[in-house]
């Protein structure tokens, strides 16, 4: 059960038949990626990345809106984009779980509206916010809600700085969401740690039945085998629902293709690099246009763009 407050701001009927790219404006670069449906599934239509000058962009905040305006600008006229489902880099969200009452999607929206000030630094008119209801094998058998939330400045800013550039945002989707649609078979009764190695950092997300439980960034130079090791101790603390497989995706993870990865890592789990077309395709049947490296980078828009 799913409910995305993000709609307020974006009635569904208007954009249901729109098809819409992916938008990713990381720390790094601009990336694009868009589906087209066809009697054999999911195609890619069109991707394109560009890459962001040093200092442009911080952890989700703009530096120099002038380059990252130029930049765009371009990009966007390069690609014909119009509508986008734009990503939200995970230091803008905030994460928490909650046990809920209600005996309908609204009840419980309402219900957490009331919890959101004991658990974030914004008061419901501040904030825009979705949640997912977890699987009880994660939750201990109780209603409990995984919620994240945004600043409302902040999606109302990137929506007034898309639209002077010509771009319609569909919705917003915080980061760690995007990957686990993309990259993970989300099947109810599993859990997966998802690696998401980045050039600065690497976010470790947990994943129970398709929602996104616990969150948390480390920088590169701590040992990853050890953060992956604290994680799953870390979760097993919490709940029953044990982590079956960890999952590597993100710029950093190819190197790891070819090594002896459950050596590495120690766990007693497999740990394998990431597949970022899982939901979208079947490589058997379809090539994609981008080489195993390159998906990795495009793993974000990738999921944004499975809603399309």
């Amino acid at each position: 059960m799913h409910q995305s407050l993000f709609f307020k701001l974006f009635p569904p009927p208007r954009f249901m038949s729109v098809r819409f790219a992916g938008l990713e404006i990381s720390d790094d670069a601009i990336r694009c990626l868009e589906y087209a449906s066809t009697t054999h599934g999911h195609v890619i239509d069109r991707f394109a990345s560009i890459d962001l000058p040093v200092g442009t962009v911080h952890g989700g905040d703009v530096k120099d809106e002038k380059v990252l305006r130029d930049t765009l600008k371009t990009f966007i006229e390069k690609n014909d984009l119009s509508y986008v489902a734009v990503s939200v880099p995970e230091e803008k969200a905030y994460l928490f779980q909650t046990d809920v009452i209600g005996d309908s999607v609204a009840n419980i929206a309402q219900n957490i509206e009331f919890k959101l000030e004991e658990n974030v630094p914004l008061s419901a008119k501040d904030a825009v916010f979705y949640f997912d209801l977890m699987p009880l094998a994660a939750s201990g058998g109780v209603l409990r809600a995984s919620v994240s939330v945004v600043p409302k400045t902040y999606i109302d800013k990137q929506i007034e700085f898309l639209q002077s550039l010509g771009l319609q945002p569909v919705t917003f989707e915080v980061a760690p969401k995007s990957i686990a649609r993309a990259a993970i078979d989300n099947q109810a009764d599993k859990t997966s740690l998802i690696v998401h190695l980045m050039k600065n950092k690497t976010g470790l997300y947990v994943v129970s039945g398709g929602v996104i439980c616990f969150t948390s960034t480390a920088a590169n130079n701590v040992t990853l085998a050890e953060e992956v090791k604290h994680t799953i101790e870390y979760w097993k603390s919490k709940t029953d629902a044990m982590i079956n497989k960890v999952i590597l995706t993100g710029t950093g993870a190819i190197q790891y293709e070819t090594k002896q990865l459950d050596s590495i890592f120690a766990t007693n789990c497999p740990v394998s690099v990431a597949n970022t077309w899982q939901n979208a395709f079947d490589i058997d049947s379809y090539i994609p246009p981008l080489s195993r490296q390159e998906s990795m980078d495009y793993v974000i828009v990738a999921g944004l763009a499975l809603d399309s």
